[in-house]
């Protein structure tokens, strides 16, 4: 229709949650959707457009291909967002998510990462991420191409072979975009709560950023509350809110003593809330995890089994 209304690109990112790589990617790669272009080619979006990007966002976010999807018709790719609607029956059965397309395997991403991240090649990084993300689904860029690639991140660092500006960079470049996704969630009513921070003394909040994300993808609402927050602010916002748990990043060693004294006052005071505790530098509490009886996450891709057992207990 002549008189239909078009937006333009930053309309269209901030409705969708997409950034404007991403959907430039889907149009050029899959042609996901076909805009139509003015006379100084500049793009715009229909309502349908707009509507169809939020759609394959979701689906991508519930672990779906671009690749896969991006041929759908609005009918079906609405339907397949909606059979896959997070639900919060212990006996709902879900589907797996589609393999990705496999343009570039996980390492590819992750080698393609560090090498942004050693060039201190910021908008380098944010396009792998992205690319990433279009490629392989939420879920599987979370758990194959961010989380180890900070990892790695930490170990060069460690050993001498990364500056900190390197490891500044990589930080506030994850952060941004993990934020940014963390923004577009749209949680079922009544899911269940998970509040996610780093306790005292620790700053790195990547690790709980990724916690959020994934517990998210599982359908689960959550409370991010930022790094380093005391136990009792910690027990009195899990109190106040009715969380079902708490995940806790710990990256860096160190503060033994404070931090076995924080997770000890979180136990005492919120005896029967779990306590999920993961990051580089858990291990050094596993002792301590076991007197207070908190699940020790050594991976991300341990998280999803462990709240669907939370979730339906």
């Amino acid at each position: 229709m002549e008189n239909e209304k078009k937006y333009a690109m930053k309309v269209v990112t901030r409705r969708t949650g997409l950034t404007s790589h991403a959907i430039r990617v889907w149009e050029k790669r899959y042609n996901a959707v076909e805009p139509e272009r003015t006379d100084t080619n500049r793009r715009l979006y229909s309502e349908a457009d707009i509507e169809r990007l939020i759609d394959l966002h979701r689906a991508t976010q519930q672990g779906h291909s671009i690749g896969r999807i991006a041929q759908l018709s609005a009918s079906e790719l609405r339907t397949l967002v909606e059979e896959e609607a997070p639900s919060f029956s212990p006996n709902t059965t879900r589907l797996d998510p589609l393999p990705p397309l496999g343009i570039d395997s996980e390492r590819d991403f992750v080698t393609a990462s560090l090498e942004a991240i050693r060039a201190l090649d910021a908008s380098a990084l944010e396009a792998e991420l992205t690319r990433a993300e279009v490629s392989m689904g939420r879920k599987k860029l979370l758990t194959t191409v961010i989380e180890p690639t900070m990892q790695q991140v930490g170990e060069l660092w460690s050993k001498g072979e990364l500056r900190v500006a390197d490891e500044h960079l990589a930080t506030s470049v994850i952060r941004t975009f993990l934020g940014a996704m963390h923004a577009t969630h749209r949680p079922a009513d009544g899911a269940p709560l998970l509040i996610c921070t780093t306790p005292s003394s620790q700053w790195h909040e990547i690790g709980a950023l990724l916690a959020s994300l994934t517990a998210q993808s599982e359908g689960w609402r959550t409370l991010y509350l930022g790094p380093n927050l005391p136990a009792e602010e910690i027990a009195a916002t899990a109190l106040n809110s009715g969380a079902r748990a708490i995940a806790l990043s710990i990256v860096y060693p160190g503060e033994e003593v404070l931090i076995n004294s924080e997770l000890r006052k979180l136990h005492r005071t919120l005896a029967g809330t779990p306590l999920l505790i993961g990051g580089r530098a858990a291990a050094h509490y596993v002792s301590t995890m076991k007197e207070i009886d908190a699940y020790h996450v050594r991976d991300l891709r341990e998280l999803p089994a462990l709240l669907l057992k939370l979730s339906s207990s």
